[in-house]
């Protein structure tokens, strides 16, 4: 543990008030003569004499140190060994075991043992069998002279207090996980993937956990399920193992865990804690909310606004999130696998590209200035214009292996920087060709690099040595040519991970072997930025730039954020989006693109707005933003509409009563076709197709085709009514599934909101009544599509092909109860709305019946307010509102009125 900025003191730290402050003991590298970074100086284990007040053991790389002041001072007592396990006679003082583990020397063999309290030690004889296999040591207060080794080779017992040894199980469980009862030395637990007892002293050992979910005591119900139910699931690797009371506990790769039975059944103990060793991270720069991270043995999660949602298991590695639509997400695992998700988590496809494996974290990344392209580098640099559903193979660095480190430039993105140990190459093409730019570079293992976003030119690269070489950072102002070192006041500090920031300082952040560093691009000196977080190895920074806030992966202790330095009280834009998100289909031309941004802010906003631009990210052109409610800030006018294959760029400004102004990312997408997505289905045997359509007065049988579009079967619907859809198929097999939607705002998709009937497994018929919104687009021609698939058939997909048969119908829908432009008369009530125009307050008011809610519209669909009551007349505040004209649905005792509100 280390919170000072010369990192010169580091050994055993001690706390006296069980854990909230700390103190660097005598035990430390000025003091022992060895330790501290710029060494390979390792502490394997600690232990004090439970009998013995301030007599404690350190068994390190150089040996065993013994003290009886509680370090205040001590004695080395082996040298030319390396101790990583040390144990105590249960009921005699004077004796204490240790083992020796250096690979070159001759006691791997043996168990050391000694009988004066740990001044001296003798050998015990061999462990016959073991072949220089690393041992554990256990002992147990139920035997105390007896004394048990456990090796991946075999279990041993002596029942002298360590001289004589009997090989008891050959072969046995894994030894990384080793622990005997205290109450019972009959039972063993021993393993590693999987968990083994012994309850005949390790005469034998049975499996009593299991590292697949779907072999466990809960499995048959999925993955989720088991997890829930199962008590013999624990994670897989055991690494440590102790019985305290007859409880056996294990630290695995995923838990703490606990049995009170002798591995009969277990429990989780570290469900709440944020343990977990995080690889590498992606934020998503349109939802403050989401974030994607890959951690060891734990594989790649996704934290939500609802929580987080375990997505892959293995390793987990590097992610990213689409900037603007931030369900499409790309995770890890180790070498290069990559999977894809276009629902935050909850379902996932494998994409790795061209089948060769990758680094250990392969780097990917998408294209700063055309986000559906991804690049994901192993040996070759592969590209996906689709990202991620198609992959081309484009180039390979000079370098002969795996790119280990990569970045691309913010601003031309033909400029791509890649690393290998202590070889790094950049291309100028988009990672077809490349050079050599290490010039004066030191020939240490890069371990991170990064552009400046403010300057294509400025490449920062990173190292982790700890030997003292005070060569852990390095700067370039011209692409490589030139280096300089800017270690500066960091030391010898392991520097790991690095980023920089967006704004004008430019201000660089270090993730280190512990804690955060940062400087502005042109200061020349380091300072800890750490306020509340753990000295911990950082293995990943990434800054949201609209929520002002920078992230970090940590390796042991989960994800953190903290603020960009000095935008603590900037305006933060939490979240952003259009009327449609990015996808391979959307948005179309044609179709109206709002922005709408969620600000908090503790001042006054002074504005919001938009700037945008098209086929490159310069921005100038200005639209402003309206508060409509709350936090919520909507642009005026839509982003402008232009031809299909048109690159559309803007950010967001929100500019504080401090001419304090956040900006966003610069998002983008590419205008597609005002086409509907391609769907098929196909029978295999010529009887599954869909035979009848009925909705409102059109009926239709249809023919048995695997696509049919029925032009002339117009569905004819009027606004605000509820209708009958009612689907035949040709056969009636129990697994049949049916569903339609209906393309209600006319954009060309088909949205969850708009499916209006979904029965998986229903046989031949389904039916369903739905409403059609007071929002949907009237007198235009829309489309209804309907499926029928078979046997867990995609039918929550209307595009794409699968078993059965898709057929499309063009819609109709009308306003014919409309008397006025700006009123919806149902005979049976008598609605009076005052004032309209308003300018806020507004009463509605019912002559005949009770008001039972009262719903308010903007002009896109959205709610924005609601309200229930039971009375004839109820009010609602729009002081909060942008003008702009609403929509307002009125429910009552008999009817649903539809009413138009100006507001001015």
């Amino acid at each position: 543990i280390n919170n000072s900025t010369n990192h010169t003191s580091h050994g055993i730290y001690s706390s006296v008030d069980g854990g909230d402050t700390w103190s660097l003991s005598n035990f430390n590298p000025t003091n022992i003569g060895y330790g501290g970074l710029g060494t390979n100086f390792e502490i394997y284990t600690i232990k004090y004499h439970p009998t013995i007040p301030d007599l404690v053991f350190v068994g390190t790389w150089q040996g065993l140190y013994r003290s009886d002041d509680n370090l205040a001072t001590w004695t080395r007592i082996e040298t030319n060994t390396v101790i990583t396990d040390i144990e105590f006679h249960p009921t005699n003082p004077d004796i204490v075991y240790m083992y020796d583990n250096y690979y070159w020397g001759a006691n791997q063999n043996v168990v050391f043992y000694s009988t004066d309290q740990g001044l001296t030690f003798n050998t015990s004889n061999t462990l016959t069998g073991n072949n220089d296999a690393t041992c554990k040591i256990d002992v147990s207060p139920d035997c105390p002279n007896c004394v048990y080794v456990a090796s991946n080779n075999g279990l041993w017992k002596s029942t002298d207090s360590g001289l004589n040894y009997t090989l008891i199980s050959d072969p046995s469980p894994s030894s990384a996980g080793f622990a005997v009862s205290d109450v019972d030395d009959n039972n063993i637990l021993m393993g590693y993937v999987d968990a083994e007892m012994s309850t005949d002293g390790g005469l034998t050992f049975n499996q009593v956990t299991y590292w697949s979910l779907g072999n466990t005591n809960g499995a048959g119900s999925g993955n989720q399920v088991s997890y829930d139910t199962s008590t013999n699931y624990i994670h897989a690797d055991v690494q440590e193992a102790k019985s305290i009371n007859g409880v056996f506990y294990a630290c695995t790769d995923g838990f703490l865990v606990k049995s009170a039975d002798n591995g009969i059944t277990w429990s989780v103990l570290s469900e709440d804690i944020g343990i977990r060793m995080n690889y590498n991270l992606g934020v998503s720069q349109s939802n403050h909310d989401r974030t994607i991270v890959g951690s060891q043995d734990n594989g790649t999660s996704v934290n939500t606004e609802n929580g987080w949602v375990e997505m892959y298991g293995a390793d987990g590695m590097e992610g990213l999130i689409h900037p603007l639509n931030d369900d499409w997400m790309v995770g890890s695992w180790q070498n290069g696998g990559r999977i894809i998700t276009h629902d935050a988590g909850q379902t996932k496809s494998t994409i790795t590209p061209g089948g060769e494996d990758g680094y250990w974290i392969g780097p990917i990344f998408y294209d700063p200035n055309d986000h559906m392209k991804l690049y994901s580098l192993a040996e070759n640099v592969y590209t996906s214009e689709d990202f991620g559903e198609t992959w081309t193979n484009i180039g390979t660095p000079s370098f002969t292996g795996t790119v280990k480190f990569a970045t691309i430039a913010e601003n031309n993105s033909n400029i791509i920087v890649a690393a290998q140990d202590e070889k790094i190459e950049l291309s100028s093409d988009g990672g077809v060709t490349w050079g050599d730019i290490k010039n004066n570079l030191p020939n240490y293992s890069i371990t991170d690099v990064v552009f400046d976003p403010n300057d294509d030119n400025t490449i920062v690269v990173t190292y982790a040595r700890y030997q003292t070489d005070n060569s852990k950072v390095f700067i370039t102002h011209d692409q490589g040519a030139t280096w300089q070192n800017i270690t500066y006041n960091l030391g010898n500090m392991p520097v790991r991970s690095v980023v920089i920031d967006h704004t004008d300082a430019s201000t660089i952040y270090l993730g280190t072997e512990i804690g955060l560093y940062k400087k502005a691009m042109l200061d020349n000196t380091w300072s800890l930025y750490n306020t509340d977080l753990p000295n911990m190895s950082i293995k990943e920074l990434e800054v949201m730039w609209g929520s002002n806030t920078i992230r970090a992966s940590t390796w042991g202790r989960g994800l953190w954020e903290y603020d960009v330095f000095g935008r603590a009280n900037y305006p933060s834009i939490t979240k952003t989006e259009t009327t449609n998100l990015p996808t391979i289909q959307s948005p179309k031309e044609g179709v109206d693109q709002l922005v709408t941004s969620t600000i908090t802010y503790d001042g006054t906003l002074t504005s919001a707005y938009v700037e945008w631009s098209v086929d490159n990210p310069t921005f100038g052109n200005v639209i402003s933003m309206s508060n409509t409610s709350g936090d919520t800030w909507v642009s005026d006018t839509p982003l402008p509409d232009y031809p299909a294959g048109t690159k559309l760029y803007f950010k967001v400004f929100a500019v504080g009563d401090n001419s304090d102004i956040t900006e966003t990312y610069k998002f983008m997408y590419t205008i597609e076709p005002f086409e509907y997505c391609v769907t098929s289905g196909e029978s295999a045997n010529g009887n599954l197709y869909i035979s009848q359509v009925d909705v409102a007065t059109m009926s239709n049988t249809s023919v048995n085709d695997a696509y049919t579009y029925y032009s002339g079967s117009l569905v004819e619907l009027d606004l605000n009514q509820t209708y009958t859809i009612s689907l035949n198929a040709n056969t009636n097999w129990s697994n049949n599934d049916l569903g339609a939607w209906l393309d209600y705002n006319g954009d060309a998709l088909f949205d969850d909101s708009e499916l209006i009937i979904t029965e998986p497994g229903i046989g031949n018929f389904a039916t369903a009544n739905f409403t059609v919104p007071v929002t949907a687009k009237i007198n235009e021609t829309l489309r209804m599509r309907v499926r029928l698939g078979y046997w867990d058939s995609p039918i929550l997909d209307p595009c794409g092909t699968t078993l059965g048969e898709v057929e499309d119908y063009p819609v109709m829908i009308s306003n014919n109860v409309l008397s006025t432009p700006d009123e919806l008369v149902i005979e049976e009530s008598d609605i009076h709305i005052s004032p309209n125009p308003t300018s806020g307050q507004i009463q509605v008011a019912s002559d005949l019946n009770k008001i039972i809610a009262v719903k308010l519209f903007d002009v896109r669909g959205r709610l924005i307010l609601e309200k229930s009551n039971k009375t004839n007349e109820l009010s609602l505040n729009l002081d909060g509102l942008s003008n702009s004209i609403y929509i307002i649905s009125i429910d009552t005792e008999h009817s649903t009125i539809i009413k138009k509100i100006v507001k001015e």
